[in-house]
């Protein structure tokens, strides 16, 4: 759905395109609600970085979730250039893009330096970007997030069969794979699922790594939190531009935002590996058991991620392009990374 900013926003949109040597100011809405520290520490370090890089001649003004575009419809109003930027995962596009859901995480797939090393060293960041170029958007990894939680469960979780029946908030591959075991996935965002929880409208919830999830206050409500997070063993936020918006900067402008983006995915991984401990501390204390689901459980997952993977693959040409990038990356990257361990 399109909407104008043009009305409150002044110097947005195509009248930014009549000069690069003039300050430009982009538009930058989140798809996550600000509520969430690591989000609104990172959103706000990478407006900041680019500034300083340009100088002050590009700068962002990022807008909390729900500002002026629902989070799910953020990719079309970029497009359409009702926002010039848009903070998101690429998951929320899966429903009209499958292999979108492919740049966000990778079930049982690659933990972040993998992931990265791919997109960069391995031609995955070119498919991305083609993927999005129908939709007239330019698509940047930016930000890194450390393996996630497998989620909140508001009842103990034994066996497969504990799982059947249950309505999840998981989105993407991951729902779609979790439905297999009988679970409801349930696609809601992440500012309303702690009520989801709470009203009983769910049973269960994944969001991120615990100190992200220590914002949503889901431990107030939900007392099982269960790991690993095979949904999402390594994921990457990103930035979305208006491509019009794109051509349109210099390109020291450009480089400024690359250069921006990669800096804090480096960051954010180097932070929240050694910050979880506090977080998972803090949620015992809250009488919340921390613990791992049952290997019976995780084979289950394990073997419905192949299906589902092989499923997605046969039904569209582009995710079959991406997952065997992926997956030829994979072996490669693998062989030295095993010669290599000790």
């Amino acid at each position: 759905m399109k909407f104008s900013l043009k009305s409150t926003i002044i110097g947005t949109g195509a009248s930014l395109l009549a000069s690069t040597a003039m300050a430009q100011n982009l538009t930058l809405q989140s798809a996550f609600p600000f509520s969430l520290e690591v989000i609104d520490t990172s959103i706000h370090r990478f407006v900041e970085d680019v500034a300083t890089a340009t100088n002050g001649e590009l700068t962002f003004t990022p807008y909390d979730a729900g500002s002026f575009s629902p989070p799910f419809e953020i990719m079309e109003n970029v497009g359409n250039g009702s926002l010039d930027a848009g903070w998101s995962a690429a998951s929320y596009w899966a429903g009209q893009i499958p292999a979108a859901a492919l740049f966000q995480s990778i079930p049982f797939g690659p933990d972040v330096p993998k992931y990265l090393s791919w997109l960069y060293g391995g031609g995955g960041l070119g498919l991305w970007e083609a993927l999005y170029a129908p939709h007239n958007v330019v698509p940047i990894p930016c930000g890194s997030m450390i393996s996630e939680a497998g989620g909140w469960f508001t009842e103990e979780v034994n066996s497969v069969e504990d799982l059947n029946g249950m309505s999840m908030r998981i989105s993407g591959l991951g729902g779609e794979i979790i439905s297999r075991l009988g679970v409801s996935p349930v696609s809601i965002p992440a500012g309303e699922t702690f009520l989801g929880l709470d009203t009983g409208r769910i049973g269960a919830a994944e969001l991120s790594f615990p100190t992200i999830d220590t914002s949503a206050g889901f431990f107030e409500v939900a007392k099982h939190y269960y790991f690993p997070g095979w949904h999402q063993p390594g994921s990457l936020n990103e930035l979305l531009i208006n491509a019009d918006v794109w051509a349109g900067l210099a390109e020291s402008q450009r480089l400024a935002v690359r250069n921006a983006c990669s800096d804090l995915s480096i960051r954010m991984f180097a932070h929240d590996m050694q910050a979880q401990s506090a977080a998972l501390e803090e949620f015992r204390s809250a009488g919340v058991t921390v613990e791992r689901f049952p290997e019976e459980v995780l084979a289950a997952l394990q073997l419905a991620t192949e299906e589902v993977l092989e499923e997605a693959a046969q039904r569209d040409s582009d995710f079959t392009e991406v997952i065997d990038s992926y997956q030829n990356f994979s072996e490669r990257y693998d062989e030295y990374r095993e010669l290599t361990d000790f």
